[in-house]
């Protein structure tokens, strides 16, 4: 009877495994089969430290992963946010005064449905993280994110803030901040003190990674070094500014400016060279939104 290829093989591996065992001289057969029998599993002792590996890498990797999707959502909602403030901005230029966003009682739901009636959106804005949601604050003429850990945006309080003594000018300007948020808002005033400059270095190196204005700012002039040494990637200047002195917002990696018209710029505002300024006078110093990419500025 003619074996089939299946036997062949069964009776091969047979040969080869088991037939060395009984020809083999001055050694343990016992040890040599339990070896053979053992040969293609694992330890008890290899299973455990291979489960302890495991529960090492679940440990260390998933809260990772957890917090990576956080951070993640978290950026989403704060440019969103960005969108809601600009696209708000936008609006208030093109509709006489009052409309809805100056009108107190107005529902978030309204103030949306306002944004996309205009156009701005397709849809309700709705934040990613969890028990979140975008609220209209009268006070100062901005979108906030809240219900997060840590709302996105700060508004900044007396408590915050140094106002300078030394005359009318400095009493409107401030001088020092010493709060701790990374992501504020500078409303239009604050305890009652109307904002009219930004001093130099008061907000140098506070690690600020998202800065906003009211859109009713009365803010004119940010002088020499005052946001330097920051994370800022895009900045939205109040309509109402007039001069931006030199290396004001030195130190970022700042790649969106939106502006007003006819801001005097001074030397080295966003880097360390001219280019902004001499993109912003080329196009006679108008308002709009200009982007920086592959070394160059230009207005969308």
């Amino acid at each position: 009877m003619n074996m089939s290829l299946k036997q062949k093989i069964r009776k091969k591996k047979f040969w080869i495994t088991w037939v060395p065992y009984f020809f083999e001289s001055n050694c343990d057969k016992e040890y040599v089969l339990k070896l053979r029998l053992n040969k293609n599993g694992f330890t008890l002792i290899e299973l455990i430290v291979a489960i302890a590996i495991i529960g090492v890498l679940t440990a260390v990797l998933v809260p990772s992963y957890i917090s990576y999707i956080e951070k993640s959502r978290a950026a989403s909602d704060n440019y969103t946010l960005g969108e809601l403030n600009e696209a708000t901005r936008v609006y208030y230029v093109g509709q006489p005064s009052p409309n809805p966003f100056e009108v107190s009682g107005t529902t978030d739901a309204v103030l949306m449905q306002t944004l996309i009636l205009a156009g701005f959106f397709s849809e309700t804005p709705v934040p990613k993280q969890q028990d979140a949601s975008y609220t209209w604050d009268y006070s100062s003429k901005l979108w906030l994110l809240s219900g997060t850990i840590e709302d996105l945006t700060h508004v900044l309080t007396d408590g915050e803030v140094m106002f300078g003594t030394a005359s009318d000018w400095f009493k409107h300007a401030i001088m020092n901040y010493t709060g701790t948020a990374t992501e504020i808002a500078i409303p239009n005033t604050i305890n009652d003190v109307n904002i009219a400059r930004i001093y130099q270095d008061a907000f140098k190196g506070k690690n600020l990674t998202s800065v906003t204005f009211s859109d009713d700012s009365g803010i004119v002039q940010i002088h020499a070094r005052a946001f330097q040494n920051n994370k800022l990637t895009e900045i939205a200047l109040p309509t109402s500014l007039q001069t931006l002195d030199t290396r004001a917002f030195y130190g970022n990696n700042i790649t969106k400016v939106t502006i007003g018209s006819g801001v005097t710029v001074s030397d080295s505002v966003f880097g360390n060279d001219n280019l902004f300024r001499n993109a912003y006078i080329a196009n006679g110093k108008s308002a709009g939104t200009y982007i920086y990419k592959d070394g160059s500025w230009f207005k969308q």
